[in-house]
């Protein structure tokens, strides 16, 4: 069989979680491709209709922020939908969602999302690794540890029940309660988030990683002056890959010594 995941990773996480999958599907003597759908991708339609007619199975993997998946998945899966509505491509369809505190987002969410598509959701599962902000309180890298152990096996379930063709569609709960109030206000909070994002200019030193690096392509200099704009989708990868830990959230710069960046479950 042949699985394709198309991704979208803030600081590592999800990046963490397809390769796991990809390591497993290829063990078991299969293929997965993974798939960025950072802006630097640049796929066309035509290769993303290829990528989709090849596929045996197509994934979608992403972080849960706040009880949603980020703007730039959702707008991917829009993309998608649009592609092969026409050519009734009938596929099996699996989501893989990485969280730290809770998944709120919930399965019946990313059926709507695949409606009338020909996608059939045939798996849904959330892998819980830690939350990628790291200023109020240090990483507890024992409990991530093993969680990932964890993980693994659960990214292994949910090959083996692809590979049968068996469901597994996890995420069913109270917590979707929750995740349909803070639906309501994620949107905006998201879309008005790049407003917090500063650059201490005693810490920076223009390396012009947070520009290379941001996946909307919403941070530019202007003169002497970073610029971050209303494309941004709160991943928190500025914040995070900065070699100084220059960049501020409301103004305030967290101490990098003290609170370590977060760059990913293997780093």
């Amino acid at each position: 069989m042949n699985f394709t995941t198309f991704y979208f990773s803030g600081t590592g996480n999800t990046r963490w979680a397809v390769r796991e999958f990809a390591r497993i599907v290829g063990e078991k003597g299969h293929q997965a491709e993974q798939v960025s759908i950072d802006i630097q991708t640049s796929l066309t339609d035509v290769e993303l209709r290829g990528m989709i007619a090849q596929a045996d199975a197509i994934g979608f993997a992403n972080p849960i922020y706040g009880g949603d998946i980020p703007p730039i998945m959702g707008a991917f899966i829009s993309r998608v939908v649009g592609l092969v509505r026409p050519q009734k491509m009938a596929k099996s369809a699996y989501a893989i969602n990485t969280y730290g505190y809770v998944n709120a987002f919930g399965p019946t969410e990313m059926q709507k999302l695949l409606a009338g598509s020909g996608l059939t959701l045939s798996a849904y599962v959330n892998i819980r690794l830690c939350n990628n902000v790291t200023s109020s309180k240090p990483l507890d890298r024992a409990k991530l540890a093993k969680r990932m152990v964890k993980d693994q096996k659960e990214l292994e379930r949910l090959v083996d029940c692809l590979m049968a063709g068996r469901k597994r569609i996890k995420g069913h709960g109270p917590q979707l309660l929750i995740g349909a109030m803070i639906r309501k206000k994620v949107p905006e909070a998201i879309a008005k988030f790049y407003q917090t994002l500063g650059v201490d200019g005693a810490s920076c030193t223009r390396c012009m990683a947070c520009v290379e690096n941001c996946p909307t392509g919403s941070i530019r200099l202007t003169g002497n002056r970073f610029v971050f704009s209303s494309g941004c989708t709160a991943c928190m990868r500025c914040y995070n890959f900065c070699p100084n830990g220059a960049i501020t959230i409301d103004g305030v710069l967290t101490d990098p010594q003290k609170f370590p960046r977060y760059q990913g479950p293997e780093a």
